[in-house]
């Protein structure tokens, strides 16, 4: 598995709710919807996939990564930590995910939430 690699891809639309409207716009700063693909090499040549795991705290087993890819399946709001739990940069609600390349200065990904959430990742290295 030395020569595998992950491609995927994503993207957004960056909307607004002017103070004035009960409508959402496209965001006027952005202006445009924001996608992109990527090709990410693993180095170690290792995947790992976690189905359907109910979490009340934090899930902190996925370090020195590639690769990461998170969904929250359902329950209270879920926050990722590129910083081995320092910040939460990123908080997915049900049915939103994430995913991305990961630099090789990130130490841990920590996965938390202050309820009880349902979620699955992907990693790779």
């Amino acid at each position: 598995m030395a020569n595998e690699k992950i491609k995927y891809s994503n993207g957004c639309s960056p909307q607004e709710l002017e103070s004035t409207s009960a409508r959402w716009y496209q965001d006027s700063d952005v202006g445009k919807k924001l996608a992109g693909t990527a090709n990410v090499a693993m180095s170690g040549g290792s995947l790992s996939y976690q189905s359907e795991k109910t979490i009340t705290g934090a899930e902190s087993a996925l370090s020195s990564k590639d690769f990461i890819y998170v969904r929250c399946l359902s329950g209270d709001d879920v926050k990722i930590s590129l910083d081995n739990g320092s910040n939460y940069l990123v908080r997915l609600s049900a049915g939103e995910s994430f995913a991305s390349e990961l630099d090789s200065s990130v130490a841990t990904v920590i996965i938390s939430t202050d309820g009880t959430s349902t979620i699955e990742y992907l990693s790779g290295t």
